[in-house]
């Protein structure tokens, strides 16, 4: 690295502990309410068990402890964010994020192309998609992509999906604190069988706790109780504005018409849609959130370009992205960007080819086995549509 870099390359690992904080602020405890209690309970099982099962491999292997920390957060959690929150509290080199990092990629590249296919072949809906690749696939960019890739044409894949991939992220803070009781535990064996002085692991671990971890979860209680929204947005969390009416909120009178005759034709199958639109039309506007959700699902039930247009129209006239939440995202974003730069230039190809394959096999083997049991789990417990 020139010397007129390294100050920017030693700050690397600083700019992505602070995009993990401001991660934080694009989350709210809202979205749980769209989960059942299955699903919950599948999300806690899938996220503790890879993780249990990365450690188990990593000792059984013998692959250093900082290496299989990290990996064991990323592969239960959420990918590329959970390996660079875990790599201070496990003393993981800049060649064990960059190692991690490439296997969590490469895994959940192979899920972004191969879970739509199979999905399709077996028949799973928008729901049971959604949750699988929420529960299954690593990254949550993957996730997202994947999503996309199996529903092109409507956010209802994708709604189900980030709502299920939310949920493993809100449990990063806890897999962090696991690995840092994980990581203590295991310096103070190795000070004892050196014969040592004993060390206390209550001092390791608040010698070792993360501090921007609880950043985390500041930004997300802000969010979830709307500290970043609007005063007179209806509820904490969503960017939903509907407390009152707004004359720049009506729909325009020709697009009410054709609402209108659309709701004559019939076509429209599902009774709670067809509510939704008849409340549009006597309102002018969208009132509520879940009547937001039922107008844009309007869309499934005609190919009429123009008319899909409309419903999202109105959709666009009540939703709006406080400037506060914009502005962090862009600073996350550029966090992570600086961040994963300055650590790519600390790596060569002869380090990683040093890290050698059984970490790759523990990713590949745990990924797998993570993406067919949440398959079976769907399959057997997820039931109905969105």
């Amino acid at each position: 690295v020139p010397a007129w870099m390294q100050a920017g390359v030693k700050t690397a690992r600083l700019a992505m502990k602070m995009g993990v904080i401001t991660l934080g602020a694009m989350y709210s405890i809202t979205e749980l309410r769209y989960l059942g209690g299955i699903s919950i309970i599948m999300i806690t099982t899938f996220v503790m068990g890879t993780a249990i099962a990365v450690l188990w491999l990593g000792q059984l292997l013998k692959v250093p402890r900082p290496l299989t920390g990290v990996l064991s957060a990323g592969i239960a959690v959420c990918g590329v964010s959970a390996a660079v929150a875990a790599a201070p509290v496990v003393k993981a080199r800049g060649i064990d994020m960059a190692y991690s990092i490439g296997m969590l990629l490469l895994v959940g590249l192979v899920g972004l192309f191969t879970f739509p296919p199979i999905a399709r072949i077996v028949g799973f809906n928008e729901l049971q998609f959604g949750a699988w690749a929420g529960t299954g696939i690593l990254n949550s960019a993957q996730v997202a992509a994947a999503a996309l890739i199996f529903d092109p044409h409507t956010i209802e894949t994708l709604k189900v999906a980030e709502i299920f991939n939310i949920t493993r992220i809100l449990f990063l803070p806890f897999i962090v604190i696991v690995l840092a009781v994980w990581f203590a535990k295991g310096e103070e064996q190795e000070a004892e069988a050196a014969g040592a002085p004993k060390i206390s692991m209550g001092k390791i671990l608040v010698d070792k706790f993360p501090i921007f971890v609880l950043g985390f979860i500041i930004m997300f209680a802000f969010s979830s109780t709307g500290v970043f929204t609007p005063k007179d947005n209806v509820l904490h969390g969503k960017n939903f504005y509907n407390v009152k009416p707004d004359e720049k909120k009506e729909v325009r009178t020709r697009d009410l018409k054709k609402i209108q005759a659309f709701i004559e034709t019939g076509d429209v199958k599902d009774p709670k849609v067809k509510e939704s639109l008849e409340k549009l039309v006597a309102d002018k506007q969208i009132t509520s959130v879940d009547q937001a959700d039922l107008v844009l699902k309007a869309q499934d039930f005609t190919k009429d370009k123009d008319l899909k247009a409309v419903f999202k129209g109105a959709d666009t006239k009540v939703h709006s992205k406080p400037k506060t939440i914009g502005v962090m995202r862009e600073y996350m974003m550029w966090f992570f960007a600086f961040g994963l730069i300055g650590l790519g230039m600390q790596i060569t190809w002869q380090t990683i080819r040093q890290a050698g394959g059984k970490a790759a096999f523990i990713g590949v083997v745990v990924g797998a086995a993570k993406a067919i049991l949440s398959f079976f789990a769907v399959w057997l417990f997820i039931k109905g549509t969105i």
